[in-house]
């Protein structure tokens, strides 16, 4: 553990060397300590219709956490969740009115500077600046947010929308740019961001047939339904897989969004019969699917491709871990069958952890990577893992 972390402060020092100039005159890098002894529900910003992370159920359970500041009437702390995770986020103000001994002056009045910049990559989200900078969101470029405050000069603190409410995280600064690029088509081109699974997201729904035309005696439409549960015995490891039939052609990008790489010169498309299906995540599923040339892909197609049957599918759930390489290592879609390399990582690469599976007893890392221009998830031999 305190070999990752002097490796995690090294990558900070670089990318604070070549941080731009802070978006926001406001800061986050003060703030009081104190401890509460009751239990509260956790949100990324101050009210109950902003996101909460932890699939909807991150809390603060008592013990020291630091203040940094009040917000109307809620109010801004960070707090370990565990031995390695640390959270930031809103409790309600009046949990000072329980609060154990506090130690430093608190600011009662957070002042945020409100001001508009743009993705000028793709921004991971996290709510743990401090510790393991766990992602929970993800902003395409080009999306604006809005720019509250600085923490040091590596992280800009923001809010964005979301399909499940506004949300406020921590991104690196250097993701961000005072005006969008000239290509974004007059500013209009911004694609939405991809939350992480929450509770909020129903874990059931039911898909349709489409009702034939009327006909003089109508028959019943039949209904299907799909279950969605979280796997709490899989620990660091993907669910296992099921096989069903996917019909229908199917665009097919590495990762759950269209930004992420599409092979084959992104014409990847999975054009129905059998698969491997994973899970989901974030409204796509993830297959892994046989080609005519005899070789094999792994990747996430829309949910709506599943198939029209009673199912219970799993939701990921990954990891998202920054870890480091200890060695070269080769980047593949392809576990089942040539092992084909998509990109080669030096060793020392940043990478994000998602998860391990085992194909031909062999343990491989699911990751996700920058390279070649372009946001990849893959897998990796998991002994080149620092």
């Amino acid at each position: 553990m305190k070999k990752r972390l002097i490796c995690l402060a090294l990558a900070c020092v670089l990318l604070v060397s070549l941080a731009p100039s802070a978006f926001a005159g406001a800061t986050l890098d003060s703030y009081a300590t104190g401890s509460f002894s009751r239990n509260y529900a956790v949100y990324t910003g101050p009210g109950e219709y902003y996101y909460r992370a932890a699939n909807g159920k991150a809390s603060y359970g008592g013990g020291t956490a630091r203040i940094y500041g009040v917000d109307g009437d809620w109010m801004l702390i960070g707090y370990m969740v565990n031995s390695s995770d640390f959270r930031i986020g809103y409790i309600p103000r009046d949990a000072l009115s329980v609060s154990g001994k506090i130690t430093g002056s608190i600011n009662y009045n957070l002042n945020f500077d409100y001001t508009i910049a743009y993705a000028d990559d793709y921004c991971r989200v996290t709510d743990d600046p401090v510790m393991n900078q766990k992602m929970f969101y993800t902003i395409p470029e080009g999306t604006p947010v809005t720019v509250l405050a600085t923490m040091g000069r590596p992280w800009t603190y923001i809010e964005v929308d979301s399909p499940n409410g506004p949300i406020r995280g921590f991104v690196w600064s250097i993701h961000l740019r005072a005006t969008p690029r000239a290509n974004t088509n007059g500013g209009g081109n911004f694609r939405a961001g991809t939350p992480a699974p929450t509770a909020n997201r129903q874990n059931n729904y039911t898909i349709n047939n489409i009702t034939p035309a009327p006909t003089a005696r109508p028959t019943a439409v039949p209904s299907y339904s799909i279950n969605f549960y979280h796997d709490t015995t899989k620990g660091d490891w993907l669910p296992r897989y099921q096989e069903n039939q996917i019909t229908g052609s199917w665009p097919v990008y590495s990762g759950p969004g269209e930004y992420y790489y599409r092979a084959n010169n992104s014409k990847a498309t999975m054009g129905g019969g059998y698969c491997r299906i994973y899970g989901v995540e974030n409204g796509w599923v993830m297959i892994g699917y046989g080609l005519s040339n005899g070789k094999y892909r792994f990747g996430y197609v829309k949910q709506d491709a599943l198939p029209r049957a009673n199912l219970n599918i799993p939701y990921l759930d990954l990891k998202y871990t920054t870890r480091q390489l200890r060695a070269e290592a080769k980047l593949t879609d392809d576990i089942a069958k040539t092992r084909t390399t998509l990109v080669t990582l030096p060793a020392g690469t940043y990478v994000l952890f998602l998860g391990y599976v085992s194909e031909a007893n062999i343990t491989w890392a699911y990751i996700e990577v920058m390279a070649n221009n372009s946001i990849m998830r893959g897998f990796i031999h998991a002994s080149a893992l620092q």
